[in-house]
């Protein structure tokens, strides 16, 4: 099987609220409060103030945000 690789252009797009808000709805069904702010910030701290992405950047700041 041959693979080839395709370039594309990234396309940066900011997390809206409804969007944060739903994200956090999902959490909300599967782990606790306390869990939920554990994993929002590691991942914030662990990816997202390690990545390059503003937009993956920004949209784990708002994610964490609301858990705080």
């Amino acid at each position: 099987m041959h693979y080839t690789t395709m370039i594309s252009k990234e396309v940066e797009m900011p997390t809206s609220d409804n969007e944060a808000r739903k994200i956090k709805e999902i959490i909300d069904d599967f782990l606790t409060s306390n869990e939920a702010r554990e994993i929002t910030q590691r991942l914030d701290k662990e990816v997202g103030q390690n990545t390059d992405n503003q937009s993956l950047k920004d949209s784990l700041i708002m994610l964490r945000k609301l858990y705080e």
